[in-house]
This record gives C-alpha cells, sequence and structure tokens, in this order.
C-alpha cells in the first residue's frame, strides 16, 4: 500500500470510531427502550436525505432523485421511498409542539417528588385540584395548554389511563425504560441539535457570533469530585438563573413561528459531567500497546 493509502485507512478508522463513540450514547437510550436497529437505520437516512436536499438547494443544484442519490450514497428506489414516507407523514409536524408539552408534563410526573411515591414512583393523580393533581401539574410543566390537551396527547401516545373516574395513573404495561425513552429522546434530540450546531459551525459572523468552550480535569480522589460538583452546580446555578431573569418578559409567543413574530431564538447551555471511569495507572504505556495491536 502506498503511504497516501495507509493514511486514508487510518482516517477512515479514526471517522468510524468517532461515529460509533458518538452513536453509543444513543444506541444506550433506544436499547433500553426497546427501539431495535431498524428503526435508527431509517432515522439516519431520512436524515441524510433531508440534509442532502437542503445543501443542493443551497448549491442552487436541481433537486431530484438522481441527484440525492449522489449526495447520500442511498439507492435512487430508497430515496424515492423516503420521499413517499416524508409525504404521508407531514401531518405528524402539527403535532410536535403539543406533543413537546405533554412530555415535559411526563417528566415532570417521572422527576418532581412533589408527585412521586415515597418510594419514588410516580404517584396516581386527581384530575383537578389545587396541590397534588394533574392539573396541578400540568400548570407547573406544561406551560399555558390546559390539562384536557395534555392528557389528551398523553393518552394518544398511550402512557396514561384513568384507575377511576376521577384518578389518573401512568400505564403499567408501559415499562419504564420505554416511558423514559418517551421524554429522554426529544430531550436529547432538542438539545444535540443545538450543541452539534455550535461546535461544527465554521466561522461566525459579526452578526451571529457564537461562542463554545469544553474544559475537563482528571482529579485524584472521589472527595475532589465531590467538591467540584458542589463548587461549580452552584456557578451553573446562578448562570441559568441569570439568563432566566433577562429573558422574562422577552419570550414570544409559542405559537407564532418565528418569522411571524420577527423573533430570534437564543440560547445558553450548562451542563457538568463527573465520570467514574478508571483510568489507567500509566496512560502512555496503554496508548503504546493500543499502537501496537493495531500494527
Amino acid at each position: 500500500m502506498t503511504s497516501s493509502a495507509i493514511e486514508s485507512a487510518k482516517t477512515d478508522q479514526r471517522t468510524e470510531s468517532s461515529l460509533i463513540h458518538l452513536l453509543l450514547p444513543i444506541a444506550r437510550l433506544l436499547v433500553g427502550g426497546g427501539v431495535g436497529i431498524d428503526e435508527l437505520v431509517y432515522a439516519a437516512k431520512r436524515a441524510y436525505l433531508i440534509e442532502a436536499m437542503q445543501a443542493v438547494a443551497r448549491q442552487g443544484s436541481r433537486v431530484n432523485i438522481s441527484r440525492l442519490s449522489v449526495a447520500t450514497g442511498m439507492t435512487r428506489k430508497e430515496v424515492s421511498l423516503l420521499l413517499s414516507d416524508s409525504h404521508k407523514n407531514k401531518g405528524v409536524a402539527t403535532r410536535r409542539s403539543g406533543q413537546q408539552r405533554a412530555l415535559r408534563v411526563l417528566k415532570g410526573w417521572l422527576t418532581d417528588p412533589r408527585f412521586q411515591k415515597r418510594g419514588g414512583r410516580p404517584s396516581e393523580l386527581k384530575y383537578g385540584g389545587h396541590k397534588k393533581s394533574f392539573a396541578r401539574l400540568v400548570k407547573l410543566y406544561g406551560g399555558d395548554v390546559t390539562p384536557k390537551a395534555v392528557l389528551r396527547e398523553l393518552e394518544r401516545m398511550e402512557v396514561i389511563e384513568f384507575a377511576n373516574a376521577s384518578v389518573l395513573r401512568l400505564r403499567s404495561s408501559r415499562s419504564p425504560s420505554s416511558i423514559e425513552l418517551a421524554y429522554k429522546l426529544p430531550d436529547l434530540a432538542r438539545m444535540f441539535e443545538d450543541f452539534a450546531s455550535t461546535v461544527v459551525r465554521s466561522s461566525p459572523t459579526p452578526d451571529s457570533p457564537s461562542f463554545f468552550g469544553f474544559r475537563d480535569s482528571v482529579v485524584p480522589s472521589a472527595r475532589d469530585a465531590a467538591y467540584f460538583l458542589r463548587r461549580f452546580s452552584r456557578r451553573a446555578a446562578a448562570l441559568l438563573e441569570d439568563f432566566q431573569q433577562w429573558s422574562g418578559g422577552r419570550e414570544s409567543v409559542e405559537s407564532m413561528s418565528h418569522e411571524e413574530s420577527g423573533a430570534t431564538r437564543v440560547a445558553l447551555g450548562v451542563y457538568l459531567l463527573r465520570s467514574d471511569q478508571r483510568l489507567p495507572r500509566n496512560p502512555r504505556e496503554a496508548i503504546r500497546r493500543g499502537r501496537k495491536r493495531r500494527n
């Protein structure tokens, strides 16, 4: 093999390794929720097709099946089938806003101690009432939507049912992992899209500057890690609270699109991470051994 061929093979290996690590958290969530590989592959193809259509349009080229086939590496037949599915599923987008609100309510039910039993499991809730009720849950987590609208959406998702005429409960036929998937996956999709867009943005313009920064460190003990969480969680919370106070009163009406309201979306993200993954005693030796195995 020539040196260029060897370098190309190494680049392919690095790309494959990076993609695997990129997909591992998604795979972990999907496997835990009982979602098979076919659904992930189908979604990946749809995502490739959407991006290819936008890329071809940006280049000023004509968008057709042949051009999309070349851009995505899929066959013309696959592209045609995916385009057909896109037209069939147009109505799904109109339910997205209501579904997001319903998922926020579901997440509150599963995580807020005020709506849980002593063991941490979600309580059965009376439909109406001022304290521990479904109406109160919707008011806290659903915004300005009505409890009835959220109830209908959760019933459509088959995650909620009436225990009796006035008491609601989560369906026992749905496993905890599948319910968890229902609210975690949309959250992950929304945050990952924002995070990835910030990372891969080539060069911000003066009109739309962006900021991205990440720092990590290896501390010698669990005590140091605990101190890290105590110290920086307070700072992170204060930063987000400052943003919330600044943005208060500036929010546009959610039912209006950005184009209709003239609004511009702004966002601030903060996350803290503690990983207990054991590091090798001699990292340089581990790297050297890894290189030997690859060669």
